[in-house]
């Protein structure tokens, strides 16, 4: 069966299952001297990328499945500057026979031993699994949603991200009230 948890999966309590791991590299840094949008977005992918191949999902037992993103919501929280370590944790969210709804943050490693590591960024994903042959979202073989379903209860004592179904928006203040 192709679909199984690795063995080197690492689930950090409160953050989910550490799944990537990298430095700033100097092409990532943009003209305000830190690390671009586009490259959390990058690692966020690769994270994704990681985590399907390492479930199995994307490995060349499974030739004919794949997932394709539906959406992404990234909340951007602190600067990740040149040379800094980072990881990324991920947390399963749901799933249904064809979805995949999953949380990921980027975490900068401190600079100094003993602080904890700082939450840099945020993403929620939907993923839809397609069948390569059709280019239409399918049913996800049933050892994969297994898979899954176990990967949520690894996961069961998790707090739901407060970020979760964040709306983008201005938020105004209510406006006072006149007096007669």
């Amino acid at each position: 069966m192709p679909f199984r948890l690795p063995p080197d999966l690492r689930f950090e309590p409160g953050r989910g299952f550490r799944i990537y791991e990298g430095v700033v590299s100097p092409d990532w840094i943009d003209r305000n001297g830190h690390m671009n949008l586009v490259y959390h977005r990058f690692v966020f992918d690769q994270a994704t990328q990681h985590m399907l191949r390492s479930i199995g999902l994307w490995d060349d037992d499974n030739p004919h499945g794949t997932t394709f993103a539906l959406e992404d919501h990234v909340i951007y929280r602190r600067e990740l500057m040149l040379g800094q370590s980072f990881f990324v944790t991920y947390q399963l969210l749901d799933h249904s026979e064809k979805l995949i709804h999953a949380f990921l943050r980027l975490f900068a490693e401190p600079k100094t031993g003993g602080a904890p590591p700082t939450l840099a960024a945020v993403t929620e994903h939907i993923g839809c699994y397609v069948d390569r042959r059709t280019r239409r979202s399918a049913p996800m073989p049933a050892a994969f949603t297994t898979l899954l379903r176990e990967i949520r209860r690894l996961q069961a004592g998790l707090p739901d991200p407060p970020e979760r179904g964040r709306v983008i928006g201005i938020r105004r203040r209510s406006p006072v009230p006149a007096t007669a």
